[in-house]
């Protein structure tokens, strides 16, 4: 169900966060659209950059799947990348800043939870 303020009786039906990480050369960028999903009686989170995925019957069950499928997409991206160093996947900084991060719940902090 969308989430509703009792208080002012208005659901929130999409949130754009973008996060920049000025720490890292060159700066990264990660941009997580949420939106309600009538249809599925609830939200999908998605990060642009690491084209990860999360769902939930609430926003924060939403962010809360991205965020562990964006640290475990991380874990395997930058395990395929140190395994074979042809690969030139353009998600391999994001990947190897989050897992810099080290742990999922850091990521969760990134998205804003």
């Amino acid at each position: 169900m969308a989430q509703t303020n009792t208080l002012t009786g208005v659901i929130t039906v999409e949130q754009r966060i973008v996060r920049k990480v000025v720490t890292t050369d060159p700066p990264l960028t990660f941009t997580i659209t949420v939106e309600y999903v009538p249809e599925d009686n609830g939200f999908g989170a998605w990060c642009e950059e690491m084209e990860a995925a999360g769902w939930g019957e609430t926003m924060e069950e939403a962010l809360n799947e991205l965020a562990e499928e964006m640290w475990d997409f991380a874990e395997v991206l930058v395990e395929d990348h140190d395994n074979d160093p042809t690969l030139r996947d353009p998600r391999i900084l994001h990947a190897r800043y989050l897992l810099s991060l080290g742990s999922p719940e850091k990521v969760r902090a990134l998205i804003g939870l």
